[in-house]
């Protein structure tokens, strides 16, 4: 069990940044990728095996029972995070629609697939799919049951997946998403992927000092916090950290007060680089995560969307929490190395990032 105490006084920022670029490194070499933010299940070549067999029969998220008759050629998917599985697993040359804009503008190739969303740049247009002709409509649990059942009626096949929860949930999405579209070698590969590079993050941070992490994503709702029951509690548990939402009772996503910001005193904050940031407030000035800079942004397409690259998101803040222990400096992921720029480790880096290993090992003791 994880020891629970404050992190070291700050030390200088330099020092912080390359210890989070060296932990990195060193998950890196533990899975054997090319880089951290490497694609999880990315193919080149055709899916390995199993094979997938059809006709396919599953039953979703609305209890329905749905029958994709044979390997879907036109892909429908409703969702940033469906459409980051689907290209996941390297079938995103049969996506014919999708949502287009600032949630999939990461995915390669997005922008010339048919935008299926209306302006707002999240509900469905309806119309836009029905025109597409799919073989197969993929749609997050976010979208209204009217929604589904109005493509339904317009005879599409739709298929609802379930809220994701956990880690785990996010891998059986995969695995059901390959049976639907035909890429079940792919998605078991991009598992295998997902799971190690879980271990080795899990791994790295073993008997490693665990602050008090609170995830705040703010908006017009107030203060919301992810508590227990959530993906993003795990990724928090996961990179080496304890969820100070969920120690205080929060289940699912939840509102807090200004005084429980204050009584909470979080030791790390997670925000998403895309979002508001952590507010301007006494509250959150008062506490220990803002007065030491221990503020960690990480890309919100890894860490809001139940997908397989959830995993970067993990990577990225357990070498942030690795620097908030060691320095107690300034931990914003990548505020030297952009991840989608990280170049890729040989055997010489890996061995160096070993060593790193082995050095912050001695330091710890």
């Amino acid at each position: 069990m994880r020891s629970q105490s404050r992190p070291r006084p700050r030390g200088a920022r330099s020092r912080t940044r390359l210890r989070s670029v060296l932990l990195a490194a060193l998950v890196v070499a533990a899975v054997g990728v090319a880089a951290v933010s490497a694609p999880v299940g990315a193919q080149s070549g055709p899916d390995a095996s199993p094979t997938c067999s059809f006709p396919v029969s599953e039953t979703d998220a609305t209890d329905t029972t749905v029958t994709v008759t044979e390997r879907p050629e036109r892909i429908v998917v409703l969702q940033p995070s469906t459409a980051q599985t689907v290209w996941e697993l390297g079938a995103a040359d049969r996506v014919v629609g999708a949502p287009v804009g600032p949630y999939t503008g990461y995915l390669a190739g997005i922008g010339t697939r048919e935008d299926v969303t209306n302006a707002d740049e999240f509900s469905v247009n309806r119309e836009a799919v029905v025109a597409l002709e799919a073989d197969v409509v993929l749609a997050a649990n976010v979208v209204p049951d009217d929604t589904v059942s109005g493509l339904r009626a317009a005879d599409q096949t739709v298929f609802v997946f379930g809220f994701g929860t956990s880690l785990s949930s996010v891998a059986e999405k995969t695995e059901l998403t390959g049976r639907l579209i035909g890429s079940c070698g792919a998605a078991t590969d991009a598992n295998a992927q997902y799971r190690d590079r879980i271990e080795a993050v899990e791994n790295a941070t073993e008997g490693r000092e665990s602050p008090r992490v609170l995830h705040y994503s703010g908006g017009p709702a107030g203060h919301v916090v992810a508590g227990s029951g959530t993906f993003i509690d795990e990724i928090i548990t996961t990179a080496g950290g304890t969820n100070v939402a969920a120690e205080n009772g929060i289940e699912g996503y939840g509102q807090i007060s200004d005084e429980a910001v204050v009584e909470w005193d979080p030791e790390v904050i997670l925000v998403s680089e895309d979002g508001s940031g952590v507010p301007d407030s006494e509250a959150f000035a008062s506490t220990f995560a803002v007065r030491n800079d221990q503020v960690v942004a990480v890309d919100g397409n890894y860490l809001s969307q139940p997908g397989p690259r959830v995993v970067i998101a993990i990577e990225e803040l357990a070498a942030a929490l690795e620097a908030a222990e060691t320095d107690g400096g300034n931990t914003a992921a990548g505020s030297e190395s952009d991840p989608e720029d990280a170049p890729g480790f040989g055997a010489a880096a890996a061995l160096i990032a070993l060593a790193v290993g082995v050095l912050l090992a001695e330091r710890r003791r």
